[in-house]
This record gives C-alpha cells, sequence and structure tokens, in this order.
C-alpha cells in the first residue's frame, strides 16, 4: 500500500480519482442494462447500432477504470456522451417492443389537472411577440444550464462539489431516459400544429430548428429539460448562493417556455419540477453516502 492509499485510509478521506468515476459507474450500469434490453430486442433494432452502443459503454467503463487516462478527460466523459443517450432512447424503445406512445393517458391527465390542454391554447390566449421570444430564449437556455454550474466549480477548482454536482446530473438524465424506455410519451409538437399566436422570430425558430434536428420521439414525460434545469438550479444556489439565481430565473422562463411554444404538455413540466427535486434530493443523499463510507471504514475495528 503507497503512502497516498496509506493516508487516504487513516483519515476517513475520499480521493480526488473515486469521486470522479462516481457519475462514470452509474454510466456504466445504465449502459449495461440497456445493452441487455438491445441484446433482447435486437430483431427490432440495427446491428450496427448495437455495436455502437457497446463502443460508448466501452469508453466510459475504461475512464471509470483506466487511471492512467487525463484526468480531464475522466471527469468530462459523461457529458460527453450526453447527446448519443439521448439519441439512442428512440431505439430503446423500439427494442423494448412498444407498439404505440402513451400521449393518450398523459392528455387523460392533462385535462383531469387543467381542465384543458395548456400546451395548445396558451398562445392563442396570450399571442405576444415579446413573450414567445422570451419564453423561447429562456427555452434555449437550457443548453448553458447543462454544463453552467460543473463548469464553474471546475474553473474555480471546486473539485468534490464538481464531483458531486456531474453525479447528480448525470442521475437526472439517467432517471429521465429510463422513464421514456419504460413509459414513451411523443408529446404536443408530434401531434399538434403549432399553437395558434406563436410569432415567428429568431429564439423561436431556433428553438423549432434544434427540436427538429435533435429531437428523440418519445421523451416528452417526464420534461428532461425542466427535471435537469430544477436540479442545476438547486445546485447553483447549493454552492454559488446568490450568484446562482440566474440558473433559477432561467428554469422558471424554461418552464414556462416548453408550455407556450407547445413542446411539452404541462403535466409534463409538473413531472419534471417533481423528478428534478427528488432527483437532487437523493443524489446528493447518495453522495454524502459515498463520502462518509472511507470515514467508516477506517474507523471499524481490524
Amino acid at each position: 500500500m503507497n503512502a497516498e492509499s496509506s493516508l487516504l485510509r487513516s483519515t476517513g478521506t475520499t480521493s480526488s480519482d473515486m469521486r470522479a468515476i462516481w457519475a462514470g459507474k452509474l454510466l456504466v450500469v445504465y449502459l449495461t442494462v440497456t445493452g441487455a434490453l438491445l441484446l433482447l430486442g435486437h430483431a427490432r433494432v440495427a446491428a450496427f447500432d448495437i455495436a455502437v452502443h457497446f463502443a460508448v459503454l466501452t469508453f466510459i467503463a475504461a475512464t471509470v477504470a483506466v487511471t492512467a487516462l487525463p484526468a480531464t478527460l475522466r471527469l468530462w466523459a459523461p457529458l460527453l456522451v450526453l447527446l448519443f443517450l439521448y439519441a439512442e432512447i428512440p431505439r430503446l424503445i423500439q427494442a423494448a417492443g412498444h407498439t404505440g406512445q402513451y400521449d393518450d393517458a398523459v392528455m387523460g391527465w392533462e385535462l383531469a389537472v387543467f381542465h384543458a390542454q395548456p400546451a395548445l391554447r396558451w398562445a392563442a390566449v396570450w399571442p405576444s411577440r415579446a413573450l414567445s421570444e422570451l419564453l423561447h430564449a429562456s427555452y434555449l437556455s437550457y443548453y448553458v444550464i447543462i454544463v453552467a454550474v460543473p463548469l464553474a466549480l471546475y474553473l474555480t477548482g471546486r473539485r468534490a462539489e464538481f464531483d458531486e454536482a456531474m453525479f447528480v446530473l448525470m442521475l437526472t438524465f439517467v432517471v429521465c431516459f429510463t422513464g421514456y424506455v419504460v413509459f414513451p410519451v411523443s408529446g404536443p409538437r408530434y401531434l399538434w400544429p403549432s399553437p395558434a399566436g406563436t410569432t415567428a422570430g429568431p429564439f423561436r425558430a431556433t428553438a423549432i430548428w434544434l427540436l427538429e434536428a435533435r429531437s428523440s420521439r418519445g421523451t416528452a414525460f417526464p420534461s428532461s429539460h425542466v427535471a435537469v434545469s430544477v436540479t442545476q438550479s438547486i445546485l447553483a444556489v447549493r454552492y454559488f448562493g446568490a450568484r446562482g439565481l440566474p440558473i433559477l430565473i432561467a428554469t422558471i422562463g424554461l418552464a414556462l417556455g416548453a408550455i407556450y411554444g407547445g413542446f411539452h404538455y404541462a403535466i409534463d413540466v409538473v413531472a419534471g419540477l417533481v423528478v428534478g427535486m427528488a432527483v437532487c434530493t437523493v443524489g446528493l443523499r447518495m453522495t454524502a453516502m459515498l463520502r462518509a463510507r472511507p470515514q467508516a471504514n477506517a474507523n471499524a475495528p481490524t
């Protein structure tokens, strides 16, 4: 045993290398389970897609196990594969054998809760170019929100908090992605025309372009945009206090924009809020337990 590991055992401190692989280990589990699903449903999925999946699994497993890899790669690998994880969800839905999606059930919940379809009606009731552009700009802020907290922590050298934030972030994605495979929902934009009252503007046009180019059908409920943004809002305030409030403000606008733009049912947004709060709470408790484990081992009788 080297001097560093002896010091870690005696002090009960978790090494930065161990913290760095929390998110990676989580993705290894997710990719292993979804890989098994692809193999079971291989008749419904192209062999190339299955091969790419296992290539990504191998890459993430390497970043967990091979300490000789650059530290920056190990730290950021979970986010590097995020677009792939999202893009392959329709193939996982196919492998699971779903023959349809569950929009009818979600629309029924929507009517039961709101007695209307806000994603279809809100823009028609409040037609406003200024409001439309503001809410669509907020919706687009999601792509900044995803990386804002980890990047700020990384750049300020707050390594332990970076590892914690990355784990909670990826846990939120994994929970949402798993829900999509089990209960796929297309969302209103696949079923209805653009809401009456929405006006063409650069922010709305950009949002539509991104969704048409990158959206994966079946990923509406719960809204991962909202779930992830809620998680990041909690973490931003946790780590940065009042300086984290812009993330919270952007999240509120994003949630409203998801409905106003007709991208999500209102119930998707509510579900995303609940998932984000719950997963963040659970994720922070899990990281606290992981940190405490070496201390418990150090204090155990030998």
